[in-house]
């Protein structure tokens, strides 16, 4: 969406006024969408062929996003814009964590078996 949607996704979903707004600003949600296919396709290759490392991925989702905000923050940058798409990166975030989470029970459960 950041990258083949672009203009429809900067105005319904980053909420951006497409009379006003500069285009190096909906440039750089384009860039964004790039990243997001190189971690995508970081995070399949792991899954496939490096699966044990895929939980601990799981939770350095969220913790680096934790870090580059706590970034922003510390440059004196607050996002005031209304857009929808922070309600989907929660989600996201909290999908991260709760299956970090269920991997944690489990290894858990099977150590305390093993023993």
């Amino acid at each position: 969406m950041h990258t083949f949607l672009l203009k429809w996704s900067a105005a319904n979903f980053a909420r951006f006024d497409m009379a006003t707004v500069p285009e190096d600003q909906i440039f750089l949600l384009g860039v964004f969408g790039i990243s997001n296919f190189l971690t995508g396709a970081a995070f399949l290759l792991i899954s496939r062929r490096a699966r044990h490392l895929s939980p601990h991925v799981l939770i350095l989702i969220p913790a680096v996003y934790l870090l580059g905000w706590a970034g922003i923050w510390s440059n004196g940058i607050h996002g005031q814009a209304a857009f929808n798409g922070k309600y989907l990166m929660f989600i996201y975030f909290a999908v991260c964590l709760i299956t970090y989470a269920y991997f944690l029970i489990i290894r858990a459960r099977l150590d305390r078996a093993m023993r």
